[in-house]
Protein backbone atom coordinates (compact mmCIF):
# COMPACT_ATOMS: atom_id res chain seq x y z
CA UNK A 1 0.00 0.00 0.00
CA UNK A 2 1.39 3.42 -0.95
CA UNK A 3 1.91 5.91 1.86
CA UNK A 4 -0.20 9.06 1.89
CA UNK A 5 2.30 11.69 0.77
CA UNK A 6 1.76 15.41 1.35
CA UNK A 7 0.58 17.37 -1.64
CA UNK A 8 3.91 19.15 -2.08
CA UNK A 9 5.60 15.78 -2.72
CA UNK A 10 3.99 15.74 -6.19
CA UNK A 11 4.74 19.38 -6.96
CA UNK A 12 6.94 19.96 -10.00
CA UNK A 13 10.59 20.67 -9.41
CA UNK A 14 12.17 24.02 -10.27
CA UNK A 15 13.71 22.51 -13.41
CA UNK A 16 10.34 21.09 -14.49
CA UNK A 17 8.67 24.49 -14.04
CA UNK A 18 11.33 26.16 -16.18
CA UNK A 19 10.98 23.46 -18.88
CA UNK A 20 7.18 23.69 -18.88
CA UNK A 21 7.22 27.47 -19.14
CA UNK A 22 9.84 27.32 -21.90
CA UNK A 23 7.60 25.01 -23.95
CA UNK A 24 4.58 27.27 -23.51
CA UNK A 25 6.55 30.31 -24.63
CA UNK A 26 7.93 28.45 -27.65
CA UNK A 27 4.38 27.41 -28.61
CA UNK A 28 3.31 31.08 -28.40
CA UNK A 29 -0.14 30.16 -27.08
CA UNK A 30 -1.15 33.01 -24.76
CA UNK A 31 -4.10 31.37 -22.99
CA UNK A 32 -2.28 28.34 -21.47
CA UNK A 33 0.80 30.49 -20.91
CA UNK A 34 -1.12 33.07 -18.89
CA UNK A 35 -2.90 30.30 -16.94
CA UNK A 36 0.47 28.74 -16.08
CA UNK A 37 1.86 32.07 -14.84
CA UNK A 38 -1.20 32.74 -12.69
CA UNK A 39 -0.78 29.29 -11.10
CA UNK A 40 2.95 29.78 -10.46
CA UNK A 41 3.63 30.22 -6.71
CA UNK A 42 4.79 33.81 -6.01
CA UNK A 43 7.91 32.62 -4.18
CA UNK A 44 8.97 30.59 -7.24
CA UNK A 45 8.22 33.25 -9.84
CA UNK A 46 11.55 35.16 -9.79
CA UNK A 47 13.57 31.93 -9.87
CA UNK A 48 11.57 30.42 -12.72
CA UNK A 49 11.65 33.53 -14.91
CA UNK A 50 15.33 34.27 -14.24
CA UNK A 51 16.31 30.74 -15.34
CA UNK A 52 14.72 31.11 -18.77
CA UNK A 53 17.06 31.62 -21.70
CA UNK A 54 17.30 35.32 -22.59
CA UNK A 55 15.43 35.01 -25.92
CA UNK A 56 12.59 33.07 -24.25
CA UNK A 57 12.29 35.62 -21.45
CA UNK A 58 12.09 38.43 -24.00
CA UNK A 59 9.49 36.46 -25.98
CA UNK A 60 7.47 35.91 -22.79
CA UNK A 61 7.17 39.59 -21.96
CA UNK A 62 6.50 40.43 -25.59
CA UNK A 63 3.55 38.02 -25.57
CA UNK A 64 2.30 39.44 -22.28
CA UNK A 65 2.61 43.01 -23.58
CA UNK A 66 0.21 42.04 -26.36
CA UNK A 67 -2.23 39.82 -24.44
CA UNK A 68 -2.00 40.65 -20.70
CA UNK A 69 0.21 43.67 -19.99
CA UNK A 70 -1.16 43.90 -16.45
CA UNK A 71 0.22 40.42 -15.68
CA UNK A 72 3.53 41.41 -17.28
CA UNK A 73 3.69 44.42 -14.96
CA UNK A 74 2.93 42.23 -11.94
CA UNK A 75 5.72 39.83 -12.91
CA UNK A 76 8.24 42.65 -13.31
CA UNK A 77 7.41 43.89 -9.82
CA UNK A 78 8.69 40.57 -8.43
CA UNK A 79 12.21 41.61 -9.41
CA UNK A 80 14.82 44.02 -8.20
CA UNK A 81 14.60 47.35 -10.07
CA UNK A 82 17.95 46.81 -11.79
CA UNK A 83 16.91 43.41 -13.11
CA UNK A 84 13.47 44.68 -14.12
CA UNK A 85 15.10 47.51 -16.08
CA UNK A 86 17.28 44.96 -17.89
CA UNK A 87 14.20 42.94 -18.85
CA UNK A 88 12.42 46.05 -20.12
CA UNK A 89 15.44 47.15 -22.15
CA UNK A 90 15.41 43.82 -24.02
CA UNK A 91 11.86 44.42 -25.32
CA UNK A 92 10.90 46.48 -28.32
CA UNK A 93 9.72 49.96 -27.40
CA UNK A 94 5.98 49.32 -27.87
CA UNK A 95 6.01 46.17 -25.72
CA UNK A 96 8.08 47.82 -23.01
CA UNK A 97 5.75 50.84 -22.92
CA UNK A 98 2.65 48.64 -22.72
CA UNK A 99 3.98 46.81 -19.66
CA UNK A 100 5.44 49.84 -17.88
CA UNK A 101 2.11 51.64 -18.40
CA UNK A 102 0.44 49.02 -16.19
CA UNK A 103 2.96 49.15 -13.34
CA UNK A 104 2.27 50.98 -10.08
CA UNK A 105 3.45 54.58 -10.25
CA UNK A 106 6.32 54.11 -7.80
CA UNK A 107 7.56 51.03 -9.68
CA UNK A 108 7.33 52.89 -12.99
CA UNK A 109 9.64 55.59 -11.72
CA UNK A 110 12.08 53.11 -10.17
CA UNK A 111 12.43 50.99 -13.31
CA UNK A 112 12.61 53.91 -15.75
CA UNK A 113 15.05 55.63 -13.38
CA UNK A 114 17.36 52.60 -13.48
CA UNK A 115 17.06 52.53 -17.27
CA UNK A 116 17.94 56.24 -17.49
CA UNK A 117 21.21 55.48 -15.71
CA UNK A 118 22.20 52.80 -18.23
CA UNK A 119 20.48 53.82 -21.49
CA UNK A 120 18.85 57.25 -21.36
CA UNK A 121 17.88 57.07 -25.04
CA UNK A 122 15.95 53.82 -24.55
CA UNK A 123 14.24 55.24 -21.45
CA UNK A 124 13.12 58.33 -23.35
CA UNK A 125 11.81 56.19 -26.23
CA UNK A 126 9.70 54.13 -23.81
CA UNK A 127 8.36 57.28 -22.13
CA UNK A 128 7.38 58.67 -25.53
CA UNK A 129 5.46 55.46 -26.32
CA UNK A 130 3.62 55.34 -22.97
CA UNK A 131 0.23 56.93 -22.43
CA UNK A 132 0.70 60.71 -22.07
CA UNK A 133 -0.71 60.77 -18.53
CA UNK A 134 1.52 57.92 -17.26
CA UNK A 135 4.58 59.34 -19.02
CA UNK A 136 4.02 62.81 -17.61
CA UNK A 137 3.62 61.41 -14.09
CA UNK A 138 6.78 59.30 -14.43
CA UNK A 139 8.85 62.21 -15.75
CA UNK A 140 7.70 64.35 -12.84
CA UNK A 141 8.61 61.66 -10.32
CA UNK A 142 12.06 61.20 -11.86
CA UNK A 143 12.92 64.73 -10.71
CA UNK A 144 12.87 63.57 -7.10
CA UNK A 145 15.64 61.69 -5.36
CA UNK A 146 14.73 58.03 -4.83
CA UNK A 147 15.44 58.37 -1.10
CA UNK A 148 12.81 61.06 -0.57
CA UNK A 149 9.04 61.08 -0.20
CA UNK A 150 8.78 62.24 -3.82
CA UNK A 151 10.74 59.19 -4.96
CA UNK A 152 8.75 56.76 -2.81
CA UNK A 153 5.23 58.12 -3.20
CA UNK A 154 2.46 56.58 -5.24
CA UNK A 155 0.09 58.69 -7.30
CA UNK A 156 -2.83 56.24 -7.16
CA UNK A 157 -4.89 57.89 -4.44
CA UNK A 158 -8.38 59.37 -4.06
CA UNK A 159 -8.97 63.09 -3.60
CA UNK A 160 -12.18 65.13 -3.65
CA UNK A 161 -13.11 68.79 -3.20
CA UNK A 162 -13.61 69.55 0.49
CA UNK A 163 -17.13 70.86 -0.14
CA UNK A 164 -18.40 67.63 -1.71
CA UNK A 165 -20.78 65.49 0.33
CA UNK A 166 -20.42 61.90 1.44
CA UNK A 167 -23.08 60.86 -1.08
CA UNK A 168 -21.21 62.50 -3.97
CA UNK A 169 -18.00 60.72 -2.98
CA UNK A 170 -19.82 57.39 -2.59
CA UNK A 171 -21.40 57.80 -6.02
CA UNK A 172 -17.99 58.39 -7.60
CA UNK A 173 -16.56 55.33 -5.83
CA UNK A 174 -19.42 53.16 -7.10
CA UNK A 175 -19.10 54.49 -10.63
CA UNK A 176 -15.33 54.00 -10.86
CA UNK A 177 -14.89 51.05 -8.51
CA UNK A 178 -13.00 48.93 -11.01
CA UNK A 179 -10.57 51.74 -11.86
CA UNK A 180 -9.93 52.39 -8.16
CA UNK A 181 -9.33 48.73 -7.30
CA UNK A 182 -5.57 49.15 -6.81
CA UNK A 183 -5.67 52.62 -5.25
CA UNK A 184 -4.67 53.54 -1.71
CA UNK A 185 -8.19 53.64 -0.22
CA UNK A 186 -7.66 53.68 3.55
CA UNK A 187 -7.94 57.43 3.31
CA UNK A 188 -9.31 60.02 0.94
CA UNK A 189 -7.85 63.50 0.69
CA UNK A 190 -9.83 66.72 0.74
CA UNK A 191 -8.51 69.40 -1.62
CA UNK A 192 -9.30 73.01 -2.47
CA UNK A 193 -9.89 74.51 -5.91
CA UNK A 194 -6.16 74.52 -6.79
CA UNK A 195 -5.73 70.93 -5.54
CA UNK A 196 -4.04 72.13 -2.39
CA UNK A 197 -4.35 69.66 0.46
CA UNK A 198 -7.10 70.63 2.89
CA UNK A 199 -7.04 67.50 5.04
CA UNK A 200 -7.11 63.72 5.37
CA UNK A 201 -10.33 61.73 5.77
CA UNK A 202 -10.14 58.15 7.09
CA UNK A 203 -12.35 55.91 4.99
CA UNK A 204 -14.06 54.64 8.14
CA UNK A 205 -15.39 58.13 8.89
CA UNK A 206 -16.64 58.47 5.33
CA UNK A 207 -18.53 55.18 5.42
CA UNK A 208 -20.18 55.90 8.77
CA UNK A 209 -21.13 59.54 8.13
CA UNK A 210 -24.63 60.72 7.06
CA UNK A 211 -24.98 61.05 3.30
CA UNK A 212 -25.21 64.84 3.23
CA UNK A 213 -22.15 65.49 5.38
CA UNK A 214 -19.48 67.63 3.66
CA UNK A 215 -16.09 65.98 3.35
CA UNK A 216 -14.51 68.94 5.15
CA UNK A 217 -16.31 68.00 8.39
CA UNK A 218 -14.73 64.53 8.39
CA UNK A 219 -11.09 65.57 8.16
CA UNK A 220 -8.67 64.34 10.83
CA UNK A 221 -8.04 66.82 13.63
CA UNK A 222 -4.25 66.45 13.47
CA UNK A 223 -3.29 65.93 9.84
CA UNK A 224 0.24 64.80 9.03
CA UNK A 225 1.95 65.73 5.77
CA UNK A 226 5.44 65.49 4.30
CA UNK A 227 7.02 67.32 1.39
CA UNK A 228 8.38 65.75 -1.78
CA UNK A 229 11.90 66.37 -0.44
CA UNK A 230 11.46 64.73 2.98
CA UNK A 231 14.27 62.14 3.29
CA UNK A 232 13.65 58.47 4.03
CA UNK A 233 15.10 58.55 7.54
CA UNK A 234 12.66 61.32 8.52
CA UNK A 235 9.80 59.33 7.02
CA UNK A 236 10.87 56.31 9.07
CA UNK A 237 10.89 58.43 12.24
CA UNK A 238 7.44 59.80 11.41
CA UNK A 239 5.87 56.38 10.91
CA UNK A 240 7.46 55.22 14.17
CA UNK A 241 5.57 58.00 15.95
CA UNK A 242 2.17 57.82 14.25
CA UNK A 243 -0.29 55.00 13.70
CA UNK A 244 -1.03 55.64 10.03
CA UNK A 245 -0.42 53.42 7.01
CA UNK A 246 0.07 56.34 4.60
CA UNK A 247 0.81 60.06 4.66
CA UNK A 248 0.04 62.65 1.95
CA UNK A 249 2.94 64.26 0.08
CA UNK A 250 2.80 67.92 -0.92
CA UNK A 251 5.09 70.26 -2.85
CA UNK A 252 6.34 73.72 -1.82
CA UNK A 253 2.93 75.23 -2.65
CA UNK A 254 1.12 72.62 -0.50
CA UNK A 255 -0.36 71.05 -3.64
CA UNK A 256 -1.10 67.34 -3.17
CA UNK A 257 1.39 65.29 -5.22
CA UNK A 258 1.01 61.74 -3.93
CA UNK A 259 0.92 59.42 -0.95
CA UNK A 260 3.84 57.69 0.74
CA UNK A 261 3.01 54.39 2.39
CA UNK A 262 4.54 52.93 5.54
CA UNK A 263 5.31 49.70 3.64
CA UNK A 264 7.24 51.63 0.97
CA UNK A 265 9.40 53.33 3.61
CA UNK A 266 10.12 50.03 5.33
CA UNK A 267 11.07 48.45 2.00
CA UNK A 268 13.33 51.38 1.12
CA UNK A 269 15.14 51.17 4.45
CA UNK A 270 15.59 47.43 4.02
CA UNK A 271 17.04 47.93 0.53
CA UNK A 272 19.36 50.65 1.84
CA UNK A 273 20.63 48.31 4.54
CA UNK A 274 21.27 45.59 1.95
CA UNK A 275 23.15 48.06 -0.26
CA UNK A 276 25.28 49.24 2.67
CA UNK A 277 26.15 45.63 3.48
CA UNK A 278 27.05 44.98 -0.16
CA UNK A 279 29.23 48.10 -0.26
CA UNK A 280 31.01 47.01 2.90
CA UNK A 281 31.72 43.68 1.19
CA UNK A 282 33.23 45.40 -1.83
CA UNK A 283 30.33 45.76 -4.28
CA UNK A 284 30.75 49.17 -5.89
CA UNK A 285 27.43 51.01 -5.92
CA UNK A 286 25.92 48.42 -3.57
CA UNK A 287 24.21 46.57 -6.43
CA UNK A 288 25.30 43.60 -8.50
CA UNK A 289 23.48 40.69 -10.08
CA UNK A 290 25.08 37.85 -12.01
CA UNK A 291 22.81 38.66 -14.92
CA UNK A 292 24.76 41.88 -15.45
CA UNK A 293 27.45 41.98 -18.18
CA UNK A 294 30.57 40.10 -17.12
CA UNK A 295 32.97 42.90 -18.07
CA UNK A 296 30.94 45.45 -16.11
CA UNK A 297 30.90 43.22 -13.04
CA UNK A 298 34.64 42.58 -13.30
CA UNK A 299 35.48 46.28 -13.61
CA UNK A 300 33.26 47.24 -10.67
CA UNK A 301 34.95 44.65 -8.48
CA UNK A 302 38.39 45.68 -9.71
CA UNK A 303 37.70 49.27 -8.65
CA UNK A 304 37.41 47.96 -5.11
CA UNK A 305 40.26 45.45 -5.18
CA UNK A 306 43.01 47.68 -6.61
CA UNK A 307 43.08 50.18 -3.69
CA UNK A 308 42.99 47.30 -1.22
CA UNK A 309 45.90 45.65 -3.03
CA UNK A 310 47.93 48.86 -2.75
CA UNK A 311 47.25 49.13 0.97
CA UNK A 312 48.22 45.50 1.48
CA UNK A 313 51.43 46.07 -0.46
CA UNK A 314 52.28 48.79 2.07
CA UNK A 315 51.72 46.25 4.86
CA UNK A 316 53.99 43.80 3.07
CA UNK A 317 56.61 46.54 2.75
CA UNK A 318 56.49 47.10 6.52
CA UNK A 319 57.27 43.43 7.11
CA UNK A 320 60.08 43.71 4.57
CA UNK A 321 61.66 46.54 6.55
CA UNK A 322 62.00 44.21 9.52
CA UNK A 323 63.20 41.11 7.69
CA UNK A 324 66.27 40.90 9.96
CA UNK A 325 64.06 40.77 13.02
CA UNK A 326 61.89 38.06 11.45
CA UNK A 327 64.98 36.03 10.54
CA UNK A 328 66.36 36.27 14.09
CA UNK A 329 63.00 35.54 15.75
CA UNK A 330 61.07 33.46 13.20
CA UNK A 331 58.34 32.65 15.71
CA UNK A 332 57.27 36.29 15.69
CA UNK A 333 55.71 35.70 12.24
CA UNK A 334 53.29 33.19 13.77
CA UNK A 335 51.79 35.87 16.03
CA UNK A 336 51.39 38.64 13.45
CA UNK A 337 48.04 37.30 12.13
CA UNK A 338 46.81 36.86 15.72
CA UNK A 339 47.44 40.48 16.66
CA UNK A 340 46.24 41.84 13.31
CA UNK A 341 43.05 39.75 13.30
CA UNK A 342 42.16 40.59 16.89
CA UNK A 343 42.72 44.29 16.37
CA UNK A 344 40.92 44.24 13.02
CA UNK A 345 37.83 42.91 14.78
CA UNK A 346 38.06 45.70 17.34
CA UNK A 347 38.41 48.27 14.57
CA UNK A 348 35.36 46.93 12.73
CA UNK A 349 33.32 47.18 15.94
CA UNK A 350 34.15 50.89 16.01
CA UNK A 351 33.22 51.16 12.31
CA UNK A 352 29.81 49.61 13.02
CA UNK A 353 29.08 52.13 15.79
CA UNK A 354 30.14 55.11 13.65
CA UNK A 355 28.04 53.89 10.71
CA UNK A 356 25.03 53.51 12.97
CA UNK A 357 25.45 56.97 14.50
CA UNK A 358 25.95 58.53 11.06
CA UNK A 359 22.70 56.94 9.84
CA UNK A 360 20.86 58.31 12.88
CA UNK A 361 22.36 61.77 12.41
CA UNK A 362 24.10 61.63 15.80
CA UNK A 363 27.63 62.40 14.60
CA UNK A 364 29.22 64.53 11.89
CA UNK A 365 32.80 64.84 10.57
CA UNK A 366 33.36 67.71 13.01
CA UNK A 367 32.94 65.23 15.88
CA UNK A 368 36.10 63.30 14.92
CA UNK A 369 37.99 64.19 18.11
CA UNK A 370 35.07 63.35 20.37
CA UNK A 371 34.54 60.02 18.61
CA UNK A 372 38.23 59.16 18.95
CA UNK A 373 38.14 59.85 22.70
CA UNK A 374 34.95 57.84 23.27
CA UNK A 375 36.42 54.90 21.33
CA UNK A 376 39.80 55.07 23.06
CA UNK A 377 38.49 54.52 26.59
CA UNK A 378 36.71 51.14 26.12
CA UNK A 379 39.43 50.04 23.68
CA UNK A 380 42.11 50.68 26.30
CA UNK A 381 40.22 48.63 28.89
CA UNK A 382 39.70 45.74 26.45
CA UNK A 383 43.26 46.00 25.16
CA UNK A 384 44.80 45.70 28.62
CA UNK A 385 42.56 42.74 29.48
CA UNK A 386 43.37 40.95 26.23
CA UNK A 387 47.05 41.83 26.53
CA UNK A 388 47.25 40.16 29.93
CA UNK A 389 45.49 37.06 28.63
CA UNK A 390 47.72 36.84 25.56
CA UNK A 391 50.86 37.42 27.62
CA UNK A 392 49.89 34.50 29.83
CA UNK A 393 48.99 32.30 26.86
CA UNK A 394 52.21 32.96 24.94
CA UNK A 395 54.34 32.51 28.07
CA UNK A 396 52.72 29.17 28.93
CA UNK A 397 53.05 28.03 25.33
CA UNK A 398 56.65 29.08 24.60
CA UNK A 399 58.08 29.70 28.09
CA UNK A 400 59.58 32.89 26.67
CA UNK A 401 58.85 35.93 28.82
CA UNK A 402 60.36 38.40 26.32
CA UNK A 403 58.26 37.10 23.42
CA UNK A 404 55.15 37.08 25.62
CA UNK A 405 55.89 40.67 26.64
CA UNK A 406 56.20 41.79 23.00
CA UNK A 407 52.87 40.26 21.97
CA UNK A 408 51.09 41.21 25.19
CA UNK A 409 52.25 44.84 24.88
CA UNK A 410 51.42 45.08 21.18
CA UNK A 411 47.79 44.08 21.65
CA UNK A 412 46.63 47.03 23.85
CA UNK A 413 48.49 49.48 21.63
CA UNK A 414 47.06 48.21 18.36
CA UNK A 415 43.52 47.72 19.71
CA UNK A 416 43.57 51.31 20.91
CA UNK A 417 44.75 52.56 17.52
CA UNK A 418 42.33 50.25 15.69
CA UNK A 419 39.35 51.61 17.61
CA UNK A 420 40.36 55.20 16.94
CA UNK A 421 40.92 54.43 13.24
CA UNK A 422 37.67 52.45 12.98
CA UNK A 423 35.63 55.18 14.61
CA UNK A 424 37.24 57.95 12.59
CA UNK A 425 37.53 56.56 9.05
CA UNK A 426 33.75 56.68 8.28
CA UNK A 427 33.68 60.33 9.38
CA UNK A 428 36.75 61.19 7.31
CA UNK A 429 35.25 59.48 4.26
CA UNK A 430 32.00 61.40 4.78
CA UNK A 431 33.97 64.65 5.02
CA UNK A 432 35.70 63.78 1.73
CA UNK A 433 32.33 63.26 0.05
CA UNK A 434 32.76 59.48 -0.19
CA UNK A 435 30.31 56.79 0.90
CA UNK A 436 31.45 55.53 4.35
CA UNK A 437 29.78 52.15 3.77
CA UNK A 438 31.83 51.55 0.64
CA UNK A 439 35.31 51.72 2.12
CA UNK A 440 35.17 51.78 5.93
CA UNK A 441 35.50 48.02 6.47
CA UNK A 442 38.36 47.24 4.07
CA UNK A 443 40.17 50.52 4.73
CA UNK A 444 40.10 49.91 8.47
CA UNK A 445 41.16 46.27 8.11
CA UNK A 446 44.19 47.04 5.98
CA UNK A 447 45.23 50.07 8.07
CA UNK A 448 44.93 48.04 11.25
CA UNK A 449 47.00 45.23 9.72
CA UNK A 450 49.69 47.76 8.87
CA UNK A 451 49.64 49.23 12.40
CA UNK A 452 49.65 45.77 14.00
CA UNK A 453 52.59 44.53 11.93
CA UNK A 454 54.57 47.71 12.58
CA UNK A 455 53.90 47.70 16.33
CA UNK A 456 54.77 44.03 16.83
CA UNK A 457 57.94 44.23 14.74
CA UNK A 458 59.16 47.45 16.35
CA UNK A 459 58.70 45.96 19.84
CA UNK A 460 60.34 42.72 18.73
CA UNK A 461 63.31 44.66 17.33
CA UNK A 462 63.71 46.61 20.57
CA UNK A 463 63.19 43.71 23.02
CA UNK A 464 64.26 40.55 21.24
CA UNK A 465 67.25 41.47 19.06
Amino acid sequence: MKPNLPDHANAPSDAQRVQALSRLIADAQPVPLIAFLHALPPDDTPYTLSHLDDPLRTALFSLLAEHDADLGADLLEHFDDVYAAELVSDLDVAAAAAIVDEMDSDEQADVIGELVDTDAQAAEAILDAMSPEEASDTRRRLRYDEDTAGGLMITEYLHYPADQTVEQVAEDLREHGEAYAEYEVRYIYATDERRGLAGTVPMRRLVMAPRGTPVARLMAEYPFTVTVHTPTDELEDLFDRIDLSAVPVVDEAQVLCGVVQRAAVQEARGEAAEEDLAKARGIVGGEELRSMPVVSRALRRLMFLVPIMLLMMVSAAVIGLFRDTVQRVPLIAAFLPLVAGLCGSGGNQAVAVSMREISLGLVKPADLGRVALLEALPALINGVALGILIFAGVFLWERDAALALVIGTAVPTTILLAAVIGGGVPLMLRRAGLDPAMASGPVVTTLVDLVAYFTVLVLATLLLT
